[in-house]
This record gives structure tokens, sequence and C-alpha cells, in this order.
């Protein structure tokens, strides 16, 4: 578990789930993962975690998108309101394109599948704490997919995979791995995607995937 230590400082972490399995599995992994004194605390109701968010100063929420009785997106709405500078990635087996894009438009940090590996996590949490956005990579392909209605780009489904990884904060290599191709593959692809939209920079795509809420 060595390799997958997330490189941040000490932080409290509310987890949010109904299942006290899954979330406890949870807790234990990143308990493995974060800074030894961090804190690390699990609510299994919206109403238990207002509770708790008023105790204690949280960086992080990982809240569960379907919990029975609660309605999470009006409790993301909640936590962007009375907690900017709260960090929150929902970790969700719900995985189709139309919920990713709402819950991104609510304005949270990151979406994460409940299939994901521990070192996705730990590219989550790093990216998140810069920052920027994150996606898991076994969703990322299919929201780029969802995104070829952009009708005055002629980009490629992988063109736009790529963009999205890229914009999500995922170097070079990591891309290359995620997609199983050479770190090469994915320069090419860089360099097609700044011709075909006449930017300069990978700072530009990142905008570029911004503004096109492909992020």
């Amino acid at each position: 578990m060595m390799q997958y230590k997330i490189d941040i400082q000490r932080i409290n972490v509310l987890l949010i789930d109904d299942h006290s399995l899954v979330a406890e599995g949870l807790r234990q992994l990143l308990t493995k993962m974060l800074p030894a004194d961090s804190i690390i605390n699990i609510s299994d109701s919206i109403e238990k975690a207002k509770a708790s968010l008023q105790k204690i100063q949280y960086d992080f929420v990982l809240t569960d998108l379907v919990m029975p009785g609660q309605q999470v997106s009006g409790f993301i709405s909640y936590l962007r309101a009375h907690y900017p500078d709260l960090i929150i990635l929902v970790v969700s087996s719900v995985i189709d394109t139309n919920t990713i894009k709402e819950c991104l438009s609510l304005g949270i940090h990151g979406y994460i599948s409940k299939a994901t590996t521990p070192g996705e996590i730990k590219f989550a949490f790093e990216n998140t704490y810069k920052g920027l956005k994150f996606i898991s990579s076994d969703l990322s392909g299919r929201l780029a997919g969802s995104v070829l209605h952009i009708e005055h780009t002629n980009l490629t489904k992988k063109e736009l995979e790529v963009l999205r990884l890229l914009a999500a904060g995922h170097k070079t290599k990591v891309v290359a791995d995620l997609l199983h191709v050479s770190p090469i593959t994915i320069m090419t692809h860089k360099r097609n995607l700044m011709h075909k939209l006449n930017l300069h920079s990978v700072v530009g795509l990142v905008k570029y995937a911004y503004d096109h809420h492909l992020i």
C-alpha cells in the first residue's frame, strides 16, 4: 500500500454512505493511504453529516449519490453554499453520463466509480486538493464519448478521451498507462488536439475542456 500513499498533508475527511460495510471499507483504505493523524469519520445520512460538519472543519466530503430518502443533489448544493472551500467527491455505482454531468454542474470536484482502484483514489485526492477536477478513468472515456455532439470540432473519440484525462490533471505517462498506449502516442494526440483547436499549450486544452463542460 506504500505506493498508494496520498501525497498531501493531514486532512479531515467525512464519508457519507448508508451502506456501513462500504463506508467502513473505504475508511480502512483511506486510513492506510492518508497521513496518520488525519480524521476520517462516517455518516450514514445527510442529517448526521450536517451535524458532523458543524462540529468539525472537514477538508473533503466523499458521498454516495443514491441513498433512499435522501436528496443528495440538494445536499451538494447546500455544501457549495455553506462550505465553499470543501472538496466534494462523489463515490458512486451510478455511471451514466447525464448524472455525472449534472453532478459536475452542481460544483463537485470529482466523480469516482465504486469499481475504481486505490491508485485512482490517490489521484482523486491529490488532483482535487490542487484545485483540479477529477473523473475516474473507467468513467472518463464514457463521458468523453458522450460529448461527440460538439459539432464545431472534428475531434475523434480517442482525442476527446485524451483531452478529458489531461484536463483532469493526469500527466502524459499516467494517461498513457490508463489508455494502455505509449507516452509517444499521447504526445501525438496532444499535438493533434492543439492543432485542431488552434491552441498552443496544455493550459489552453484544460481551459477548452472547462469551457465546453468536458470536466
